[in-house]
């Protein structure tokens, strides 16, 4: 790999501005394209970005050997990424150990013709009839835009743009009731200017879904000379029942496409989706280098894997889920997004509708009425036609709304 963002200059420099203000980079002869920062407690050298990258490449050169009575740990090296051979001379002490951490997905394209082709062949003619369902009626009920953003940007309309990504996953994570680590302030500022950064040298894009003028989906991508790598992506909510995240895969497939880049890359995380999208999978391990003389360096070596080990069982175990949802409950982190008042309800169809006395209209994209919003795009769904024909009553002294479209409507009794 040629042009991996994750060790380029700026990557580098900025994780240690935000992450290592104490101990300056170390780079060694015997290895190429990464360098290391010393862990002070345990003596381990680990390479810069750690595990906030989606993946490292690098060389080794045999015939040195500054990594003499020194042992490294590198986190995340795609088995893809086809290092070469570890094959050092007899004569050579430098040992390797890897342990495995997580599962990769990625859409290896290089074969296929254009984005049909590969939708094609990965899902049934009944998939592919949904996928485009969801988007025709995403369009016919909203006014939609899409906007892939891969090269340099206004600082203040970059600042807007990432305000309503930390937006959008806040609510996204509050839906699910569990905390998400690069949301806290330290992680987000970091992601923030090296996203700005990485922008302006064509290393990262954003694709965003606008409805008018606001983002209801977007996906963070970083880049090397012909792999895109998702690295965050979220939809409202609200509009669920669309598929915007699939509409979102299709739209980087597309690029891809058009850019003749030859894998899109789902980095780690088992989740659905990423079976069913992607037709490659792959390891993500941790890399441990070591010299064997070294009886120091051999026992850094063994703590650091079984400590890995132990960590992959505890995630296995989802240890790593119930410490996320018990982090989100003690931070009160529901508190902007969610509203258990409304978690109980029922509904009933109407036929022909006609608003009495009893009823009064309201304007359902208020602030007071944000809750609605999600009964509001289910309807739409199932009915489509454009937002601004619907209309929304509430009952008199009643929790009951009435959404009223051009030819059927609904009610919701909430207790």
């Amino acid at each position: 790999m040629k042009t991996n963002p994750f060790t380029s200059s700026i990557f580098e420099s900025i994780w240690s501005k935000h992450f290592n203000n104490v101990n300056d980079p170390i780079a060694f002869e015997f290895i190429k394209g990464v360098q290391f920062l010393k862990k002070s407690r345990l003596g381990v050298y680990e390479n810069i970005g750690k595990n906030l990258t989606k993946g490292i490449y690098y060389d080794l050169d045999f015939s040195k050997n500054d990594f003499k009575g020194k042992t490294y740990l590198i986190y995340d090296v795609p088995t893809y990424f086809e290092l070469a051979p570890f094959s050092p001379p007899s004569s050579s002490s430098l040992k390797l150990k890897k342990v495995f951490q997580y599962q990769g997905f990625l859409m290896d394209i290089s074969s296929f013709s254009n984005q049909d082709d590969y939708i094609n062949a990965q899902f049934s003619s009944k998939n592919r009839r949904e996928f485009r369902s969801n988007q025709r009626r995403l369009e016919a009920c909203f006014d939609i835009s899409y906007t892939f953003i891969h090269d340099a940007i206004a600082q203040t309309e970059f600042d807007d743009l990432f305000k309503q990504f930390h937006d959008l996953l806040s609510k996204r994570f509050a839906g699910k009731q569990t905390n998400y680590h690069h949301l806290s302030a330290d992680k987000w500022n970091y992601y923030k200017e090296l996203v700005f950064n990485m922008l302006s040298q064509k290393r990262a894009s954003l694709l965003v879904i606008y409805k008018e003028k606001i983002p209801i989906g977007i996906t963070l991508n970083f880049h090397s000379e012909d792999v895109l790598f998702e690295a965050i992506t979220v939809f409202d909510p609200d509009y669920y029942k669309f598929s915007i995240g699939k509409t979102s895969i299709i739209k980087l497939l597309e690029w891809c496409f058009e850019n003749k880049y030859r894998i899109s890359d789902f980095s780690k995380g088992d989740y659905d989706y990423k079976h069913k999208w992607s037709n490659l999978s792959y390891d993500f391990d941790y890399h441990i280098l070591y010299d064997s003389k070294s009886i120091l360096s051999v026992f850094k070596a063994n703590y650091v894997a079984l400590f890995y080990k132990a960590k992959l069982y505890l995630r296995r175990k989802k240890v790593n889920q119930l410490y996320r949802k018990y982090t989100f409950l003690i931070k009160g982190e529901a508190t902007n997004f969610t509203d258990k008042s409304h978690d109980n309800f029922s509904f009933e169809k109407l036929e022909n509708f006609v608003p009495s006395e009893d009823f009064e209209r309201i304007d359902f994209k208020s602030q007071a009425h944000k809750f609605l919003l999600q009964f509001v795009y289910t309807f739409l769904f199932a009915n489509p036609e454009y937002e601004e024909q619907i209309e929304v009553y509430k009952q008199n002294n009643k929790n009951v709304y009435v959404i009223k479209g051009s030819k059927k409507s609904q009610k919701i009794s909430f207790s």
